[in-house]
């Protein structure tokens, strides 16, 4: 029998901890549209994990989904037309984090989602991120690359012998999105699978351009 798995089960990979505050900002950012500048990276010096080549997915915040091609889909055993949008006007993960897409298969599930609400707070990119785990958020922060951008592996509960795996990759210093990806008949291949769809996601940056 085919089991059929839920969203729920990658977007409890750690949605809550992805929110990056400062010392004196709590609860739930405002809402309002991010503008393309927003994903301009600040090339400060201070930045510890800097993009060289910064991408602007401004125009995908409003349609998260178009971020990956049917295509990269089908390859990770999940149905392209399952996409569910998330935005921050009518989800209260996508308003702590920003927008995101999830998508199911048989016995598997993914999403993407673009941290732009930690933009609008100043606490973007990888290195909000990084300060999440420095604060003992995260159980574990495993640096890595995708396609040449900065990126790491983390989450507040490490469930990756179980299938599931959270990547963040930075595209600007002030910017970041994460694929999550769960493969319930082949657990070990659930961190290749979002690293997948994590350079496709950069490459539609690219060709956005």
């Amino acid at each position: 029998m085919r089991k059929t798995v839920s969203r729920f089960a990658v977007l409890t990979l750690g949605v809550s901890v992805l929110v990056a505050c400062s010392g004196s900002t709590e609860g739930s950012p405002e809402l309002g549209e991010t503008s393309s500048q927003a994903t301009t990276s600040t090339r400060n010096s201070g930045v510890r994990l800097a993009v060289e080549d910064p991408l602007d997915v401004g125009p995908f915040l409003s349609r998260p989904c178009d971020l990956l091609p049917e295509e990269a889909l089908s390859s990770a055993g999940l149905n392209a037309q399952s996409g569910e949008a998330s935005l921050p006007e009518n989800d209260p993960a996508a308003k702590a984090t920003g927008p995101y897409c999830s998508w199911i298969g048989d016995n598997a599930s993914a999403s993407v989602g673009v941290q732009s609400e930690n933009t609008k707070r100043g606490m973007g990119g990888l290195d909000g991120l990084y300060a999440v785990y420095e604060q003992g958020r995260y159980e574990f922060w495993e640096e890595t690359e995708v396609a040449s951008y900065p990126a790491a592996f983390a989450a507040s509960v490490d469930l990756r012998s179980e299938g599931r795996c959270q990547l963040a990759v930075g595209i600007a210093d002030d910017m970041s999105f994460t694929a999550n990806a769960y493969v319930g008949d082949d657990p070990q291949s659930a961190c290749q699978v979002a690293t997948e769809l994590a350079a496709q996601v950069i490459e539609t940056l690219k060709g956005a351009r």
